[in-house]
């Protein structure tokens, strides 16, 4: 069966899932969907950048949320996914997820302030914090670094 990359952001304080603690259940999360393919015009030949926009509106969700751009990436079997509130985001349901599916993590540029993206962001829609100008700064002038979840389970 084939697995669906998902992108699942995550507190600050939160990065033990890598480890299973937390454990990962019943939490948004990103993909791509149909929805996102037809809202952003991509074809299925475009995966590659159909999965980074879930990956950019995972960052997003997660600026919102919790005041960090933090996304930890896994390869899920589909049961594992729900249809969620949003799927023109690419918003589902991850049931659960577990550690040996995650493969990586992304997260800001050590010593990037999103102070302000995240004060102006707290609380709203994917839709509304993406219009905001700080949040578009943000996004535009600062890459998310990808990580190995092996680096982090050695330190654990």
């Amino acid at each position: 069966m084939k697995r669906q990359l998902v992108f699942i952001p995550v507190a600050a304080d939160e990065l033990g899932v890598l480890v299973g603690d937390p454990p990962i259940e019943n939490r948004p999360a990103y993909t791509v969907t149909p929805e996102l393919l037809a809202e952003l015009g991509y074809a299925e030949a475009e995966s590659e950048d159909a999965e980074y926009a879930a990956l950019i509106l995972a960052s997003v969700a997660g600026l919102a949320a919790h005041g960090v751009r933090l996304v930890v990436v896994a390869e899920v079997e589909p049961s594992l996914i729900e249809v969620s509130e949003d799927p023109a985001n690419g918003e589902v349901l991850l049931l659960s997820c577990p550690t040996s599916s995650m493969t990586a993590w992304f997260a800001e540029e050590p010593g990037v302030d999103v102070t302000d993206a995240a004060a102006m962001a707290h609380g709203l829609t994917i839709d509304l914090a993406w219009d905001l100008p700080q949040v578009q700064d943000l996004l535009q002038e600062h890459e998310l670094l990808w990580n190995d979840v092996v680096e982090y389970r050695r330190g654990a």
